[in-house]
């Protein structure tokens, strides 16, 4: 009995010592891929072909100088001193409507008119005071100073009413009231909003028209906590909105909000944006990246070299023996089709810039080939 035992106890621990010796074994490679910051057994080999095709491009790592940003997210808004409602000054019936929203209107232009008995009667009373005036100084009938008094107060209640000089000076001309009042933008701009309808009565102060001027706008951006220290007014901005991504427009910082979003713990900073050709429109998502201090040395790599692989950001980077490691990196996007790499590559190694998503490829038909 004592001879089996002291067998079994052998043949035991040389099992165990197998277990440990092949545990050792495949921990080695794991843990020195790992350091390179891809997966076990992740290096990508590519054909010689590929490479001499120039399909796939190589960029040793080095430092630029950057301005340091921080880019915000937001949207476009009107100018609030920009914008103008269209109402008429005393009561009557729409009779005709002449723009619809997104419209262009100079300003003066006639977007309505307003049949207005108050208007007839305000006249009519401006034609018989001139005519009182008229016989004063022909015929000397009454106190001429007196007429013209009353005269001038009926000139007053007219512009009062929303006519204009061209209006009243056509009037005294013609002797002959104006059936209709004139609606005028007090603006050049952009229609926003129509609320007229032709045949509808409407009191006097009823916001009929929207119009704005988005000849300069706003791109509101919601900054963190975290980020206030690095903003202030009179910061230079460079606004890209979503639907013109190759457009960079030139912007400053106006003012930052005065009270914190307590759900998004965010806080409005407004940049005013000249809007040339007026692309930019009040809705619009925008990115802004804004110049907050001095240079800085940082790693700027093309975007096309970034590549999304397992839900890891990575880039891939040339190894001794001509294959690729992915290499888990962290991004910041700089516009103009860069990012900024802030974390995992150093100085001098050797990335694939253009080309690499022809490694991604590669590597992901090596692991369907596993499966």
């Amino acid at each position: 009995m004592s001879v089996v035992s002291n067998l079994t106890s052998l043949v035991l621990r040389a099992a165990v010592l197998a277990i440990a010796v092949s545990f050792v074994g495949c921990a080695a490679p794991k843990d020195a891929a790992q350091k390179e910051g891809g997966a076990p057994d992740s290096l990508i080999r590519v054909s010689p072909a590929a490479l001499a095709s120039g399909e796939i491009k190589l960029e040793s790592i080095a430092l630029s100088t950057l301005a340091d940003s921080l880019t915000l997210q937001g949207e476009i808004q009107p100018e609030p001193l920009r914008l103008a409602h269209v109402a008429p000054r005393v009561a009557g019936t729409v009779q005709s409507v002449r723009v619809v929203p997104g419209d262009h209107v100079a300003r003066g232009q006639v977007v309505a008119t307003l049949y207005s008995p108050e208007y007839l009667a305000a006249q009519g009373d401006f034609l018989l005071a001139h005519r009182r005036v008229e016989r004063a100084r022909v015929g000397g009938v009454g106190d001429l100073a007196s007429f013209e008094n009353v005269a001038l107060s009926a000139q007053r209640r007219l512009e009062v009413l929303g006519a204009t000089g061209a209006d009243i000076a056509r009037l005294h001309q013609q002797h002959e009231p104006s059936e209709y009042l004139s609606l005028r933008s007090p603006l050049s701009g952009v229609v926003t909003e129509v609320e007229a309808v032709a045949g509808k009565h409407v009191e006097a102060g009823a916001d009929l028209f929207g119009v704005a001027d988005l000849s300069v706008v706003w791109a509101v951006l919601s900054a963190h906590e975290r980020d206030l220290e690095r903003l202030r007014p009179g910061q230079i901005v460079r606004v890209v909105a979503t639907a013109y991504p190759s457009l960079e427009l030139p912007g400053q910082v106006t003012t930052l909000g005065g009270v914190m979003d307590e759900a998004t713990r965010t806080l409005q900073v407004r940049v005013r944006v000249p809007n040339h050709g007026q692309r930019l429109k009040p809705g619009m998502f925008v990115s802004a990246r804004v110049a907050t201090g001095a240079a800085r040395p940082a790693i700027v790599l093309s975007e096309a070299a970034v590549q999304d692989l397992e839900g890891k950001t990575v880039v891939f980077v040339v190894r001794p023996d001509s294959g690729f490691l992915p290499r888990v990196v962290e991004v910041r996007a700089r516009g103009g089709g860069l990012v900024e790499v802030t974390r995992g590559l150093g100085v001098g190694e050797r990335v694939a810039t253009i080309g690499a998503f022809l490694i991604k490829s590669q590597a992901l038909k090596g692991q369907l080939g596993e499966e």
